[in-house]
């Protein structure tokens, strides 16, 4: 791999046939910045300072498996207003087949309302129109300016000060492994263009379904199933309507949300219309929602409040035997009954007697409890409690003490921090939830979340965190917040607190929370292809140490403030690991059979090399690999202490030191250098030129597999004198970075291979 200025360079010499690339010829009057990480719970203040996630830059770089939704952003801030911006985007280029072009969607950030962030084609589609009142003298309502929809695809966006754009990548599912690039052109109307490069890095397994379930408070009903004498409302859908919400829904990961109103109703003789439940499901299984499980909120029976009579019991009876044996002829394994929504203290005490009369007919029950002392009262017989998380309390919490101590701009400049109060942690140290959570899973029963936080509470890290590993942290078995959509406002001025997209009339628009979450899914989908793997290893390798020791990083993973993205790297690269496990090499002796030993030297290197950071990527260009440059001032690092490096800093470093090797020596038949492990791409000097490079472009390994797969350097096509100064270049993308494993000196006068080599020093460390 190049560095990011050489391959932007590289990419745009490629695209210049296609695309009149105009370098710029005068000072471009806007700068550039990349945003990393992506998911984050800063806000992009319209003056005044970038958060410190915004990094000046050319390149974006994103790690997916087939199938997965990756975002990448970048934000414009311009001296001088400019007009009609275009983002031109080159096709996709690397291994396999071309990729679609709606492979790489772009949007722009539209503030909504209070706080929400759409992700919208066309910023225009709604205006904002002043509606003060006496209260809030500043208040807006927004009106749109045609049909209440957005374009499919991005529209020319002016930018009076600043934007910010929204990259979303889909790998096709057919993608093969690889490092893929495309060039995203910023083109204003009234200025010189700028070119992005944009990195997909596909990895070579495929991801599994989460081990976690994730459903959602869904309040609609079709609107052909509605009673004429029921006027049509917000939550009333068209099947078209549905299915586009059910699309997104999938794309995002949601993969049951519940049935919320009506769809099993008693006739006037007793009997059971599913006429409604059936297209519900028909039309969900036609875009491949198919669960185990259904969660059902219109059924035909009341949950009591109080002791049953005979008659309620067997009603209850009845129709849960009924129902049950329907959805499983339809093939769905449980049904899950809601209950009296929200109940708590004595409440679910007289609602006890239903929910026994639910589990005697072989059913089961969900309901949202908002306190876990809802433990002490149904725990026993509870089969899916909904516990309502603290977190969104400590988010307005902590968002009315920063308000009042800093004011309204600061406060906002300061979002992070508040996200920050919201997350796990304050659900992990309660003893009365671990008391519910625990409870839960000790009488048999799965316990889910809601409010965790709110869906519109617009912090995407938040969301991410515990919505994603957060569940499985604290052992939760899943998610079902309120909800996908809320029906409070109107279908222009929504109330969006409690939802996680905007509707409009042709399906929805996303928010950069909705982003967040599918962030957090993913990340669930790592940690459960990475446990799969896990579990097949301990079958075929029990003793091998990169079980426990896999399993020993993964209970320290801090889930609270730890860096997501390279905690999901990290997943990536064990994954790789774990499944190369099923390599069978030949033992050291039996591959160095015909090789005499005593004719073979193993020299170590002396320790500590020289070292220094290279953050802005100068050292190519100020000679660092000169043996005439003093690196007398450069500080020093160890290459011989395993798992090492120089810790989890991005960007470039560079080691040098001098070749243990005597004039006599150099003369040897067979002379290599033997890197057991570089975190990632290497470039290697020799008095002062370029004699080797084990990058991603020059072997073809992914990022995941690069940082540990030891490589061989040649000797004997280059001229050595003795005492010759070796310098290597590191670049680091994530994690640890730099050299990690040691180095060897081989000298033989017979000729050896590359598994000749690596057999040697295996055997040399035994």
């Amino acid at each position: 791999m190049r560095s990011p200025g050489e391959h932007m360079r590289k990419v745009l010499c490629a695209w210049v046939l296609t695309f009149a690339v105009g370098t710029v010829c005068f000072a471009v009057e806007y700068t550039v910045h990349i945003v990393e990480p992506t998911i984050n719970d800063h806000l992009m203040m319209l003056d005044g300072p970038l958060p410190p996630v915004c990094k000046q830059g050319r390149t974006m770089k994103v790690r997916a498996c087939r199938g997965e939704y990756e975002p990448a952003s970048f934000v414009v801030t311009a001296s001088k207003p400019l007009a009609a911006v275009q983002i031109e985007v080159a096709p996709v280029s690397g291994p396999g087949e071309p990729w679609p072009e709606a492979a790489i969607d772009v949007r722009v950030r539209r503030k909504f309302g209070a706080s929400p962030i759409l992700l919208v084609h066309d910023e225009g589609f709604l205006r904002t129109v002043p509606a003060p009142t006496q209260d809030n003298p500043d208040a807006v309502t927004y009106v749109p300016t045609g049909e209440l929809r957005d374009a499919d695809e991005l529209q020319p966006v002016a930018i009076e000060k600043r934007k910010q754009f929204w990259v979303t990548v889909h790998v096709p599912e057919t993608a093969k492994a690889g490092t893929y690039s495309t060039v995203l052109r910023i083109v204003p109307e009234n200025n010189d263009a700028t070119a992005l490069t944009l990195e997909i890095e596909v990895y070579s397994f495929d991801l599994l379904e989460p081990m976690v379930e994730y459903s959602i408070y869904y309040p609609v009903r079709l609107a052909s199933q509605v009673p004429p004498d029921d006027p049509l409302s917000f939550g009333n859908l068209t099947e078209q309507q549905y299915v586009a919400e059910l699309k997104n829904m999938l794309a995002h990961g949601m993969s049951n949300p519940n049935i919320h109103e009506g769809c099993v109703t008693a006739r006037p003789d007793g009997s059971l219309d599913f006429s409604v439940l059936a297209r519900l499901l028909d039309l969900r299984e036609s875009v491949g929602m198919r669960p185990e499980v259904l969660y059902i909120g219109g059924h035909p029976f009341p949950f009591y409040d109080g002791e049953l009579t005979d008659a309620q019991r067997q009603r209850i009876h009845r129709y849960v035997r009924e129902i049950d044996d329907w959805a499983r002829r339809r093939g769905y394994s449980e049904v899950f009954y809601m209950g009296r929504d929200e109940w708590w203290g004595e409440q679910l005490l007289r609602e006890r007697d239903s929910i026994m009369a639910v589990d005697e007919a072989g059913g089961k029950v969900f309901v949202a409890v908002m306190h876990p002392e809802f433990f002490d009262r149904v725990g026993d017989i509870l089969h899916c409690p909904v516990l309502q998380s603290p977190v969104s309390r400590h988010v307005n919490a902590a968002f009315r003490k920063y308000l009042a101590k800093y004011g309204e701009m600061e406060a906002a400049r300061r979002a992070a921090e508040i996200g920050g109060a919201g997350r796990f942690e304050v659900m992990i140290r309660n003893r009365r939830y671990r008391k519910a959570i625990d409870g839960a899973h000790r009488a048999g029963h799965k316990i889910l979340t809601y409010m965790n936080p709110s869906a519109g509470v617009p912090y995407p890290d938040l969301q991410r965190r515990n919505e994603g590993l957060g569940l499985w942290r604290v052992g939760f078995d899943g998610t079902m917040t309120w909800a996908y959509t809320h029906n409070g406002g109107d279908k222009v001025n929504q109330f969006m607190y409690y939802a996680k997209v905007y509707r409009t009339e042709n399906g929805v628009v996303d928010t950069v929370y909705w982003e967040g979450y599918r962030e957090g899914v993913d990340d669930m989908r790592y940690l459960t292809t990475l446990y799969a793997e896990l579990r097949s290893a301990t079958g075929r390798f029990p003793d091998n140490p990169l079980i426990d020791e896999t399993h020993a990083w993964l209970k320290a993973i801090d889930v609270v403030r730890g860096d997501l993205d390279a905690i999901r790297a990290e997943m990536a690269r064990r994954i790789v690991a774990l499944r190369d496990m099923g390599y069978k090499a030949l033992p050291p002796e039996e591959i160095l059979k015909g090789i005499d030993l005593e004719r073979v030297r193993i020299i170590a290197f002396p320790e500590p090399w020289r070292f220094k950071m290279d953050a802005d990527d100068q050292g190519v260009d100020e000679k660092w690999f000169d043996p005439a440059t003093d690196d007398n001032t450069w500080g020093t690092l160890r290459t011989d202490v395993k798992d090492k490096g120089w810790g989890n800093d991005p960007g470039f470093g560079w080691y040098r030191t001098r070749l243990p090797l005597t004039r006599q020596e150099a003369g040897k038949t067979f002379a290599c250098l033997y890197f057991e492990a570089c975190d990632e791409d290497t470039w290697l000097y020799l008095n002062g030129e370029e004699i080797f490079e084990h990058s991603g472009e020059t072997t073809g390994l992914l990022i995941s597999e690069i940082w540990l797969t030891p490589f061989v350097v040649p000797l004997n096509d280059v001229t050595l004198r003795g005492e010759d100064l070796l310098a290597v270049r590191v670049y680091n993308s994530t994690g640890m970075g730099g050299v990690w494993k040691p180095v060897h000196l081989i000298l033989s006068d017979q000729q050896l291979t590359e598994e000749h080599v690596e057999a040697l020093v295996n055997l040399n460390q035994e």
